[in-house]
């Protein structure tokens, strides 16, 4: 018996299960039978394949027993952006949960970049990943093209697609631009302005929806709406909030599609030498970490972070689950989270009112 090789760090990819089998005196289908505890092993052999493992420091390679068992236990996931704070506390809600199942998440950000996308999508198709979940704002053509041609189980987080084919979860969008608005006009604004990004992005449209229901009703047949549009990142929500209020200077209020886009309308008001909200009032859109630390603190729509990600694995793994070649009569469907309107120090009163009562 040749002498064993020293022990090196954890997982040494230079020892085989062929040199498990040599040191212990078995064959490699003993070794293999026992390390994957389908055999406590004949005699003293379990005994000896354990010992010469530890001796080698030998680790079963986890590609190996992948191609054997037709599963990695890894996720794809794409998002959009991840200097927008909403997508890293979407990604951490993710991987919670998909650890909390046995899953680990091979992450990509996409960076606004559809050909980024694409690729990223393409390489882990090629990984062999279980399933993919894709966390964006809106679907591109590339990823309907993606989605028609992949044979990958695949569940939309914060999109959909236009006649629900995969999967989906999202917040309930329209409902919070309802929200939004409505606080608003009981704070007596009538003057009011929006800063979002093109009309697009579906979330957009259906936030956008979600206000001029609220403005629809009698009591706010005397409402105007005033819309500037922006990229969803605090210097071009400041950029457009600025235009807003040199445009349309007796707004007395500002929806932003975002918390992001909120923080720049907030220092735009500051540097056209009004206050938050004695002169303008601000309300944003996500209610990430960050929004309850703003100056001052941001009023918002709360999507619930959590149960999106939390939903979209569970729904993955689902599909996983199932037997092959069925299909759930739930297998393509929407579903739509509930949000909530966050007060908070961002809205106030319309100016003059306060001074009245």
């Amino acid at each position: 018996m040749t002498e064993p090789p020293a022990r090196g760090a954890p997982g040494r990819a230079d020892v085989t299960i062929a040199d498990v089998a040599e040191l212990a005196g078995v064959s490699t289908a003993t070794v293999s039978r026992v390390l994957s505890g389908r055999s406590r092993g004949r005699g003293d052999s379990r005994e000896r394949v354990l010992a010469a493992a530890h001796t080698l420091d030998y680790r079963p390679s986890s590609v190996a027993r992948s191609l054997k068992l037709r599963t990695t236990h890894t996720l794809g996931l794409l998002i959009t952006d991840i200097q927008n704070p909403f997508f890293p506390e979407l990604v951490r809600a993710i991987e919670d949960r998909a650890r909390d199942r046995g899953y680990a998440v091979l992450l990509g950000n996409g960076a606004n970049d559809p050909m980024r996308e694409g690729a990223f999508l393409d390489l882990v198709a090629s990984r062999r990943v279980d399933g993919v979940l894709i966390a964006t704002s809106g679907l591109t053509h590339r990823h309907a093209q993606w989605l028609a041609r992949t044979r990958l189980p695949t569940v939309l987080v914060n999109s959909e697609t236009p006649d629900g084919s995969t999967p989906a979860v999202l917040s309930d969008n329209r409902a919070g631009g309802r929200l939004a608005a409505q606080h608003l006009l009981t704070l007596g604004h009538l003057q009011l302005g929006m800063v979002t990004v093109s009309l697009d992005d579906p979330a957009a449209t259906e936030r956008m929806v979600g206000v001029r229901d609220a403005l629809s009703v009698p009591a706010a047949d005397r409402a105007t709406l005033a819309i500037e549009l922006c990229d969803s990142n605090v210097a071009s929500g400041a950029s457009a909030a600025a235009s807003l209020l040199r445009d349309h200077p007796g707004v007395t209020s500002i929806l932003c599609y975002n918390d992001v886009v909120a923080f720049g309308a907030l220092r735009a008001i500051r540097a056209s030498g009004r206050s938050v909200p004695e002169d303008v009032s601000v309300v944003g859109f996500d209610d990430i970490d960050l929004a309850s630390f703003a100056e001052p603190s941001l009023t918002t729509v709360a999507q619930d972070i959590v149960a999106l990600g939390s939903w979209g694995v569970d729904r993955l793994l689902g599909s996983l689950a199932a037997e092959p070649g069925t299909v759930s009569p739930s297998r393509f469907h929407t579903v739509r989270l509930p949000v909530r309107l966050v007060v908070r120090a961002s809205t106030g009163p319309v100016p003059g009112v306060a001074l009245r009562a």
